[in-house]
């Protein structure tokens, strides 16, 4: 396969099975998934009772099965926590255990295949970079370097846990919202401060990207006329994401150091 590779990182599938399952899910996750028919994929967040990030989810949705996808180690804090809104229904939940693969090719369909006995193909792509999610047998496919990962994923605007968000984040402040959360649906954890600032008000930071003039470090400060406005969180290359406050428009030009940086939109 051309231009296709393993990433260096992977991550974590969990398993949510039984009757109750969809809508067991359908009640905590920020993501419509009582809707899609069986095989699609969607992304999603968990959000804390506060309405802050708790983890950041692609759903394959099944038949009376659902798999949440998290970030790598993160599966056994996923499942210990929608345990503990396990009452009375009928759900079993079981962290996937097997080798777990990230292909990165061509486009993705927006689909999964599989079950959790056999093999499992699912599209968990970013942005606009493909990655497909593959159990079991490892591919016949060279592994990406750890730099060249961290530079799609930048091109991509997706942030990473830990590095750009963590569970302090404000989905709005992560640019995660368009495609993560359903705000037609009825209600979910943490649903309360999102829709409060999709109605009614900003958020006072926001990750963007940044197309440096050259290579910053992270955690660098970022300036505009002379002001602090934001902090560099991941950087790779050329490229950088930060997250900004809200004043600085995308297009505007920022200083890293002695580095000049356009703003842009992920």
């Amino acid at each position: 396969m051309v231009n296709t590779w393993i990433a260096p990182l992977g991550v974590d599938l969990v398993w949510f099975s039984g009757p109750d399952s969809v809508r067991f899910l359908n009640d905590l996750i920020s993501q419509e998934i009582a809707t899609p028919d069986p095989g699609q994929v969607r992304r999603s967040l968990l959000l804390g009772p506060q309405g802050k990030l708790d983890h950041i989810l692609w759903v394959l949705k099944g038949e009376e099965l659902v798999g949440l996808v998290t970030d790598e180690g993160r599966g056994h804090e996923l499942a210990g926590t929608l345990g503990l809104y396990r009452i009375r229904v009928k759900v079993d939940i079981e962290v996937e255990e097997r080798p777990r693969w990230l292909v990165l090719g061509p486009l993705g369909t927006g689909t999964w295949s599989g079950d959790r006995s056999g093999s499992v193909d699912a599209d968990v792509s970013w942005r606009d970079s493909s990655r497909t999610l593959m159990v079991g047998e490892r591919p016949d496919l060279p592994v990406m370097s750890p730099d060249e990962y961290t530079l799609v994923r930048i091109r991509s605007g997706e942030p990473a846990w830990g590095i750009d968000v963590d569970e302090g984040t404000i989905p709005q402040e992560a640019g995660l919202v368009e495609a993560s959360v359903d705000f037609t649906k009825g209600c979910y954890l943490g649903q309360e401060l999102v829709a409060r600032i999709d109605s009614r008000g900003r958020v006072v930071k926001r990750l963007r990207r940044l197309d440096l003039s050259s290579p910053v470090e992270p955690v660098s400060e970022v300036l505009h006329e002379g002001a602090t406005v934001g902090t560099v969180t991941s950087s790779q290359g050329n490229l950088a994401l930060a997250m900004i406050r809200f004043e600085v428009e995308v297009g505007e030009t920022v200083m890293v150091g002695d580095t000049e940086a356009t703003v842009r939109q992920l």
